[in-house]
């Protein structure tokens, strides 16, 4: 009974401790902070700011595992993109990739990177269900960083708009309504 005790307390302690690193994370690093802003993208061009983070700082990782268990970086070098964290339990992940399935009607969208918490072939019957294509198909590197990811999002999907230097440009964390899909629109179908 005491070591049960004793575990939970240290779980509580622990949960404590990466929830306040989490609430100071970046406090007084500027390129951490105001993940939400769009970080001062000019019309037209692909390409934010030198003091936006990039997206290995924005999501903690910068390799992650593809369908094959090769670790790839999270976006390729050279090329924007939409990443989407998602969790297959995640009811509103599923919506959201019923409205991306919608609106490509069966267009291939090869600037989407599912980062599915639970591992890159768990994204697979998700995105078959939509009938979506194209998409590249990521999962943490390990088991570790798999429960870190899933501390740093308080909730999926978390939509990660990324440009060409690999730099955040825009987040929109949770259930993204089609106003704020139809902007990433041109990222996900390579337009």
């Amino acid at each position: 009974m005491r070591f049960r005790t004793l575990v939970l307390v240290l779980g509580i302690l622990g949960a404590t401790v990466l929830v306040a690193k989490r609430a100071t994370a970046g406090g007084d690093d500027p390129t951490l902070s105001n993940l939400l802003a769009r970080h001062g993208l000019v019309a037209g061009t692909d390409t934010a700011p030198q003091t936006a983070p990039k997206a290995a700082q924005a999501i903690g990782t910068s390799r992650v595992k593809d369908l094959n268990g090769k670790l790839v970086p999270v976006v390729p070098a050279g090329m924007p993109a939409v990443i989407m964290i998602s969790s297959r339990t995640c009811s509103w992940c599923k919506r959201t990739l019923k409205d991306l399935g919608e609106m490509s009607a069966g267009r291939p969208l090869p600037r989407l990177v599912l980062l599915t918490l639970e591992g890159a072939a768990e994204g697979v019957p998700m995105l078959a269900k939509e009938a979506i294509t194209g998409a590249r198909l990521v999962g943490p590197a390990t088991s570790a960083e798999e429960v870190l990811l899933t501390f740093r999002y308080p909730g999926t999907p978390t939509l990660i708009e990324v440009d060409r230097n690999g730099r955040v440009v825009y987040t929109i964390p949770g259930y993204p309504i089609r106003d704020e899909l139809r902007k990433l629109w041109s990222i996900m179908v390579g337009d």
